[in-house]
């Protein structure tokens, strides 16, 4: 059975002045199985605060506008909070509706403006820029403006919550990725296994990796690699693999908290060998793969460094880098390997 979505609706407006309003818009929202995200425990001085405002808004699918006659408390530009979330929400395009209560449909109506107050006229100013407000009215109700607004509503657009469990609108996201970049290796990569027990041991290849880059996956990835025999050609400067000695090996891995990377690998050997005293037979066999990333700064990492471990009767131990491009791995081989390399066959 599919998972039923519940949706959320940040509600903006001022809020002793607006108090029946509120609630009524609340009882509406629960009527359709929306959930209200109120702010009152937020004090208008705390300007400090609005990131989590920011939050707020970011994680709803939709915003409730309620407007009166007061154009509210003011931060140190002047701009009410109302405005700011408005303003806010517009800017990450969450679909909208603005309710145009009593006293400020006869605000806006007000003949004499010079008589106003300066808090009257930034509120008729702020309404004036909002071109899909609608007014409250007898035939009009707030119930039936909330429902037709939900009946229209594009909920294809909206994240919503799963089994109690948000999905992450695409700025949340995009903050989470910002705030863990250390942690995403999807992508393609450029690799050399070595061993210091044969030094004639190099391959060289391409590794695939799928992540799930968000916060509920990021942790559970998938490598899909190619190992061949490689040399170097010094007048090329460039690596020249053997396309006949293939080995193709995939494996699912997880990453904890630190940056330790783990995971069993399975491996398909196209072609017969040695490894030092060992005779290594083509066929499939598993092993183990060991990686640690560098979680020290918030940086996207551009190289892999770990170790292999194949399993008996033909027991293999090595390390393994990877790079995001294949010249940073020529520089690394040519550093490291170079006249081990040139005698590779």
């Amino acid at each position: 059975m599919a998972k039923r979505k519940i949706y959320s609706a940040f509600i903006s407006s001022v809020y002793e002045s607006l108090r029946d309003e509120r609630s009524e818009v609340i009882d509406c929202l629960l009527d359709h199985s929306v959930f209200p995200v109120c702010m009152e425990h937020f004090t208008s001085a705390a300007s400090q605060k609005f990131n989590d405002i920011e939050k707020r808004i970011d994680e709803s699918d939709f915003l409730i506008l309620i407007l009166g006659r007061k154009y509210g408390s003011t931060d140190e530009n002047g701009v009410s909070w109302t405005e700011r979330e408005y303003e806010y929400a517009r800017q990450q395009q969450k679909p909208m509706v603005a309710l145009f209560c009593d006293e400020l449909i006869a605000l806006r109506r007000c003949e004499n403006i010079e008589n106003l107050t300066a808090d009257e006229k930034k509120q008729i100013n702020f309404s004036n820029r909002i071109g899909f407000g609608r007014e409250i009215t007898g035939e009009m109700t707030i119930h039936k403006i909330i429902t037709q607004f939900i009946s229209d509503c594009d909920f294809s657009q909206c994240s919503g919550w799963v089994r109690g469990e948000r999905i992450l609108s695409d700025v949340s996201l995009s903050k989470w990725r910002d705030a863990h970049k250390a942690w995403n290796v999807e992508g393609k990569w450029y690799h050399v296994h070595v061993s210091p027990d044969d030094m004639s041991y190099i391959r060289t290849g391409t590794i695939f990796i799928r992540q799930n880059f968000d916060p509920e996956n990021y942790k559970k990835i998938e490598f899909d690699g190619l190992n061949y025999n490689a040399r170097y050609d010094p007048s090329d400067n460039e690596l020249v693999e053997n396309k006949l000695k293939r080995t193709h090996w995939t494996g699912t891995y997880h990453i904890d908290d630190n940056g330790n990377m783990f995971g069993i690998f399975m491996a398909k050997r196209e072609f017969s060998g040695s490894f030092g005293e060992y005779k290594v037979d083509r066929g499939t066999r598993r092993g183990i793969h060991d990686f640690m990333l560098d979680i020290s700064k918030n940086a996207e990492p551009d190289m892999l460094q770990g170790e292999f471990h194949d399993e008996a009767p033909s027991p293999k131990f090595g390390l393994i880098y990877a790079f995001r491009s294949r010249e940073k791995l020529l520089d690394y081989l040519i550093k490291n390997f170079k006249e081990v390399l040139e005698n590779s066959q």
